[in-house]
């Protein structure tokens, strides 16, 4: 009798203490697909644009993007599209300045971001080529896009 008491107290001094706190962390950590992607948008004095991603590839699940607008005075926006062109094959206008978005199926818009402005915005991914990219007249054929693979 004495050693089942003994079990019962080495459990409740060692064993509880240590299940509580692997509960509540297991708890805190996020869903093992969930994925951030930071973004940066920028531009040089030489014209060039770009977006700068901290990973081109990410597990499908829930993906949260925080796009960051490091330009001092330009507005650019956030557009994603899943798709297999790569993306000297996407659609341009007539005028080669944009992409044709009227040609383009399941593009997914998160809008403008004005100069030095921060937002996040999360999105349900499943595996494939994503084409992410600023559409304001001129940023793309000036290199403001960038690929994001998404996996099984």
């Amino acid at each position: 009798m004495k050693r089942k008491h003994y079990t019962l107290m080495a459990l409740r001094m060692v064993g509880l203490p240590a299940l509580v706190v692997a509960i509540v962390g297991a708890l805190s950590l996020p869903a093992a697909a969930d994925s951030t992607v930071k973004i940066d948008l920028w531009e040089k004095a030489d014209a060039s644009q770009g977006m700068t991603l901290s990973t081109s590839e990410v597990k499908a699940g829930k993906v949260t993007f925080d796009i960051t607008n490091t330009s001092k005075a330009m507005e650019h926006e956030f557009i994603m599209v899943k798709t297999d062109m790569t993306v000297d094959q996407l659609p341009m206008n007539d005028t080669r300045t944009r992409i044709d978005e009227a040609k383009l199926e399941g593009m997914d818009e998160f809008g403008d971001l004005e100069a030095g402005a921060t937002k996040s915005w999360t999105r349900d991914l499943t595996p494939g080529r994503y084409v992410l990219f600023c559409n304001l007249r001129g940023h793309f054929p000036a290199g403001m896009h960038a690929t994001l693979t998404v996996t099984p």
